[in-house]
């Protein structure tokens, strides 16, 4: 009687681990997703595909175009002494992050400063040049004795200002000083653009 039940026994254990075996190597495979369509592109014509690039800009020649709801500032950029700033600012304008962006700080008849309305740490290194802070003179905001400037926030001189050359000075207005003169704290940019000059 008791190997009649150490037989039972193993067959039930050899029963259970069969059909956990099976269970398992019977599980059915996880779906995979639906395959994503794939986009077309347009061919040229001749057998190779046509590839859109978004077209390389001359920072030596452009303007960026702020339209405010007072009117339109023109800042002609200046890459030949701050490149990395140019190149920050106008991927900025690009990226459509000035758009709605306000005149957050406003001293009447010194200067106005604006920033992405979206709250950034981003920092930049200062590029220094021994440009003076006349009027329409464009550079990026720094917090006092800091070594790097905002990468977002800049400022338009309303008068020539005495400040140091720790700051990144990368544009001057070359239209539009009298919309920039009746800006008040709160305006926004409605609108950023780039353009170049011919």
């Amino acid at each position: 009687m008791l190997q009649l039940q150490k037989y039972r026994f193993c067959l039930a254990v050899s029963c259970l681990m069969l059909t956990s075996f099976l269970f398992c190597s019977c599980q059915k495979e996880e779906e995979k997703p639906p395959p994503r369509p794939r986009v077309r592109s347009q061919s040229s014509g001749q057998g190779q595909v046509a590839v859109k690039e978004e077209p390389k800009i001359d920072y030596n020649k452009t303007i960026a175009v702020l339209e405010t709801e007072k009117g339109t500032i023109e800042i002609d950029l200046l890459y030949d002494i701050a490149p990395k700033t140019v190149e920050n600012f106008a991927k900025k304008v690009k990226g459509r992050r000035y758009n709605q962006a306000k005149f957050y700080r406003v001293e009447p008849k010194l200067l106005i400063q604006a920033g992405a309305p979206v709250f950034q740490t981003e920092e930049l290194p200062i590029e220094s040049s021994d440009r003076k802070h006349v009027r329409g003179t464009v550079a990026m905001a720094k917090e006092a004795g800091a070594s790097v400037s905002s990468a977002t926030d800049f400022y338009i001189c309303l008068t020539e200002l005495v400040l140091d050359e720790e700051y990144s000075v990368f544009g001057t207005v070359v239209k539009g000083m009298g919309v920039a003169d009746k800006i008040v704290q709160g305006d926004k940019i409605t609108l950023a653009t780039l353009r170049t000059e011919d």
